[in-house]
């Protein structure tokens, strides 16, 4: 089982995490690959795209290098449970240093909105309305990966696992959320970048109204959104 998995890991600037990554994966017998973005910054979505170019394992395991995993076995553990349920992708459970869940998957609302689903009781009641998981650690078909072409680069970091799993649904794949837990030091490269952030989510909404008009309004609330994104932007860039 394990040889059946690559791993891809994109960093830039996490020392810590991918030390503590390193470490993690010294002895195991995945394949793993870490794509350096500190010389020439392809982004997340280039970086994890150059990591697969290559890969023939049956399953892909795209990973922030800010995760800690519980235990040595979690991610055999995911690999069995989402061959047992006949999954195309599934994440783990995604909890933050205050113990909080990050999401269990999310929706994507009309107006240009994320929807995170935050409760078991939310996610078991809308499956059928779940529109993507997030790709901080994120097992998929490597197959299925390619055949959709990867991640777009055009959105460089963030929104691009939106755009991902929106394309994977339409083209008829299942996801999943396991209840298997990891730990997700979320945003530790992102804190230290300004106004980045902020500028990606401005561009990557019209991104995806373009690529996925079926999926949103535009009106009155979509405008608003967009405009929120304009004064986010403005407030991390002078304030």
């Amino acid at each position: 089982m394990k040889t059946n998995l690559t791993v891809v890991i994109p960093t830039l600037n996490n020392v810590k995490g991918l030390s503590y990554l390193h470490e993690y994966f010294k002895d195991k017998q995945y394949k793993v690959v870490v794509i350096d973005n500190s010389k020439k910054n392809l982004g997340f979505a280039g970086g994890v795209n150059k990591g697969v170019r290559g890969t023939k394992t049956k399953w892909l395991l795209i990973l922030n290098d800010d995760i800690e995993f519980s235990n040595d076995s979690t991610i055999d553990q995911l690999i069995a449970e989402v061959e047992k349920e006949k999954l195309d992708s599934l994440s783990p459970i995604l909890r933050n240093p205050n113990g909080k869940v990050e999401n269990f998957g999310y929706r994507v609302l009309p107006y240009g909105k994320i929807e995170l689903i935050k409760s078991l009781s939310s996610l078991s009641s809308s499956l059928r309305n779940l529109d993507g998981l997030t790709a901080a650690c994120l097992l998929i078909k490597t197959d299925i990966f390619k055949k959709l072409k990867g991640f777009d680069e055009n959105f460089f970091a963030y929104l691009e696992d939106v755009d991902f799993f929106l394309r994977f649904k339409k083209a008829g794949y299942k996801m999943g959320i396991s209840d298997i837990q990891v730990l997700h030091n979320h945003m530790t490269t992102t804190k230290t970048m300004g106004n980045f952030k902020s500028k990606q989510d401005m561009v990557n909404w019209w991104r995806l109204y373009i690529k996925h008009p079926d999926k949103f309004k535009f009106d009155l609330k979509f405008i608003i959104e967009r405009l929120r994104n304009v004064s986010g932007f403005i407030k991390a860039t002078f304030f």
